[in-house]
């Protein structure tokens, strides 16, 4: 499977036991556990929660993991995202290990949670894998499994958490990470809704990552009830930076219904507005920022401010005089624009603040490895939308934009070899990039102003950059019809 001997199986790790016909558990058939041992690389599990579990946080914490006797399906894809930061070449090997003991389970009436588990880890890889057809089709998979089982009810995580507070507390979290995943895939694919969105939801919110990791649990978890409380209440109730991600994901799905309608009325958007410029008014004292005192990042926070600034590009830079100029960098790809609700001008405006905004968040993660996958994807749309504005203002490619971009190349360059996806944004902003500095011009032969040492390559071309294999302007269009 690696080129690495593989650590040996801890002692207590017991065989799967069967399970029962109509359990949600997280067993498969002892049938189909024969026909594909897993043994435990501890290198890539450890690799795994180093790297990705910070960003999606909803397995058991690692000191827990071989505890839970992890059926095969479930530990394979451990080792595939695992080995992507390895930098060993096991990780098409292991994909086809995936997505073979995936489907096995399935066939095999698998009904349990960890399933469900599995393919949203699974779709989480095959998005930074740069497979978006396969990662849509495992994610909703998992969407459906998930509320075919009821993992959108509180009760599910007393039934089946056999009494573990941490047990009890990652099924909750796979739920909620479900929630926040199909919620920004759906961005991503430009529908105007999604499932998890429109099902009714009773599931207490996750608790705070240090009391996830130490075990501390509060009695009673928080409820969307309370936190959507916390503003008429002097209650001192704490609420997790998990929480207020989950919060950022339903703005977005309240904007992603109204965000392809071409006639609407300046109220709705007037809303959805208000509720984003208020999400950070509500944060708790010590969540005003996404990093702490001691200098440590908050994720959950990060992703939750990412969101935000996604959501408020997604509802103005369609209806803004960028998109226009945004067209003339690929003629051949068609753009849709909207109607402005506000003058064109002004709808640019907050597009681009919002896209600033996302951009300067990457000087604050010290690790480019810890951040989500998805974060690329919003990484593209900021560089998209302050690349556009500088096709219309060509003599606003200022400076602090040279380095906001210069910053965002070099972590998708620092990226480039754990995910395809990094390679590809790369390639892609670097591209754009180039006819920025032309128009402007500021392509220079590689003496002054040279932006090559910061990943920003003026000397090579679009076709060089292969453009054509990751077609930005998708991002642009959006087709109500969807």
């Amino acid at each position: 499977m690696r080129d690495q001997q593989p650590v040996q199986p801890r002692d207590n790790f017991a065989p799967i036991r069967e399970q029962q016909p109509d359990e949600p558990g997280n067993g498969i058939p002892p049938a189909s556990l024969e026909e594909e041992i897993v043994e435990d690389d501890e290198l890539l599990i450890n690799l795994f929660y180093t790297n990705f579990h910070f960003a999606h946080p909803f397995l058991v914490p690692r000191g827990l993991y071989f505890s839970q006797n992890y059926p095969p399906f479930l530990r394979v894809v451990v080792h595939l995202i695992g080995c992507h930061f390895s930098g060993t070449a096991c990780s098409e090997t292991l994909e086809g290990i995936s997505c073979r003991l995936i489907e096995r389970a399935r066939s095999d009436g698998n009904r349990g949670f960890v399933l469900v588990q599995a393919m949203l880890l699974l779709s989480i890889a095959l998005h930074a894998r740069n497979d978006s057809n396969k990662s849509v089709s495992m994610l909703s998979k998992a969407v459906c499994l998930a509320i075919d089982i009821g993992l959108h009810r509180k009760d599910h995580a007393l039934i089946y958490g056999k009494g573990s507070p941490v047990l009890e507390e990652s099924l909750r979290r796979t739920w909620w990470e479900l929630y926040v995943t199909d919620g920004f895939v759906a961005a991503l694919q430009q529908r105007t809704g999604f499932r998890c969105y429109a099902v009714e939801t009773d599931v207490p919110l996750p608790c705070d990552e240090s009391m996830y990791v130490e075990g501390g649990f509060i009695v009673q978890p928080t409820t969307l009830s309370q936190f959507d409380g916390r503003i008429y209440t002097e209650d001192e109730l704490r609420f997790s930076s998990f929480a207020y991600r989950i919060e950022a994901v339903r703005i977005l799905g309240r904007a992603l219904a109204i965000a392809g309608i071409h006639d609407i009325h300046r109220d709705q958007i007037q809303g959805i507005e208000n509720a984003l410029a208020a999400w950070p008014h509500y944060l708790d004292l010590g969540k005003v920022e996404p990093i702490d005192v001691s200098g440590e990042v908050d994720n959950m926070l990060l992703q939750a401010h990412m969101l935000i600034q996604y959501t408020i590009m997604i509802i103005h830079f369609p209806r803004s005089d960028l998109i226009d100029a945004a067209t003339t960098t690929a003629s051949d790809i068609p753009t849709s624009s909207l109607l402005p609700v506000y003058s064109r001008s002004m709808h640019g405006v907050k597009a681009v603040e919002a896209a600033k905004r996302l951009g300067d968040l990457v000087a604050l993660q010290n690790s480019a490895k810890k951040y989500s996958p998805f974060f690329l994807s919003g990484l593209l749309l900021s560089s998209v939308v302050q690349l556009s504005a500088c096709f219309l203002r060509p003599s606003g490619f200022q400076q602090h934009y040279r380095d906001r971009l210069c910053l965002i190349t070099g972590l998708l360059r620092t990226l480039s070899p754990v995910w395809a996806l990094a390679r590809s944004t790369w390639a892609t902003i670097n591209a754009m990039t180039l006819e920025a500095l032309a128009k402007n011009n500021e392509l220079i032969s590689g003496q002054t102003k040279s932006l090559g040492d910061s990943a920003i390559d003026v000397g090579a071309s679009a076709a060089e950059l292969s453009i054509t294999d990751f077609s930005w302007m998708g991002l642009l269009t959006w087709d109500p019809g969807e």
